[in-house]
């Protein structure tokens, strides 16, 4: 990937982000934090389409998976003590972010269904473990 912003490469995340059967790539970004987004053509090769900068501007962990229910992937990003969610509108295009704050010492990023909906409601949770023994569990209520 030459000429591509500097990228933590220790949280490599490929999923089909635009439905076209091809396989995408979400990178950590360094320099401004927040995820990176890549476009696969099928072949290997990926082209830059989106930079999500985190607006504490602090690299951490990336998150991707439908969080509303709509059927497009979204993207989340954790930095220091904030998770940041990004909506996906299709195309390779992302809503505002908007943040939410989490416990002091994040440690961990991850979707799940845990409150008994069902599986096919297409709606995780946001569970966000935490170094000093906690989590923050986030229950999607989206209608």
């Amino acid at each position: 990937m030459p000429n591509t912003p500097d990228v933590l490469a220790n949280q490599t995340i490929l999923t089909d982000l635009n439905g076209d059967g091809k396989l995408d790539l979400v990178l950590q970004g360094t320099s401004s934090g927040g995820a990176l987004v890549y476009v696969g053509d099928g072949a290997g090769a990926f082209t830059l389409q989106a930079e999500l900068a985190d607006p504490l501007g602090f690299p951490g962990l990336v998150m991707v998976a439908d969080l509303n229910g709509d059927g497009i992937l979204d993207v989340a990003t954790l930095a220091s003590d904030t998770l940041t969610i990004f909506l996906g509108e299709g195309g390779f295009n992302f809503a505002p972010e908007f943040s939410i704050g989490t416990g002091p010492a994040p440690s961990g990023l991850l979707a799940a269904n845990l409150h008994g909906q069902p599986s096919t409601a297409g709606l995780p949770d946001i569970v966000v473990p935490d170094a000093s023994f906690g989590a923050m569990v986030l229950l999607n209520q989206t209608k």
